[in-house]
Order: C-alpha cells, then sequence, then structure tokens
C-alpha cells in the first residue's frame, strides 16, 4: 500500500466534512407544469426531512405528484 494513502484519504474526508458544513436546510418545491419553485426554512436537517415529508403528502394528496420536493443545504453569504 503506497505511503500517501492515508493522507489521501484524510484529505479526501476533510473535504467531504467541509461540504458537509452548512448553516441550515432549505425544503424546495418545484412544479415542472409551472416552472415555480418554493422555498420554505431555514430549518435544522431533522426538521427540514419532516417538512419535506409532509409536504410531499400534501401535494400528492392534491393530486400534484409532478412537484418535486426537496432538501438543500443552505450557505449563509460572509
Amino acid at each position: 500500500m503506497p505511503e500517501n494513502t492515508t493522507s489521501d484519504e484524510a484529505t479526501l474526508v476533510a473535504a467531504a466534512e467541509k461540504l458537509t458544513q452548512c448553516d441550515g436546510y432549505v425544503v424546495l418545491a418545484v412544479d415542472p407544469q409551472t416552472g415555480e419553485v418554493d422555498a420554505h426554512g431555514p430549518f435544522d436537517g431533522l426538521t427540514a426531512t419532516i417538512k419535506a415529508d409532509q409536504l410531499r403528502r400534501d401535494f400528492d394528496r392534491g393530486g400534484l405528484e409532478d412537484v418535486t420536493v426537496g432538501v438543500v443545504r443552505l450557505h449563509n453569504s460572509t
């Protein structure tokens, strides 16, 4: 095993950790029929997941199965 493998793995882990750091989460709902995008939040991770699930169920009950619901990371500008 090459000597720099451990160093390379540590660098990858550090980069992945930095990518997951954020200021919160936003739930996005995208309607492909109208092109409309709605953002809800910011939330912590668990609350965003719960909100996304609630919106998905609400859209499904309303016959809007084409609406995409997703959770994205929020990065506040400095």
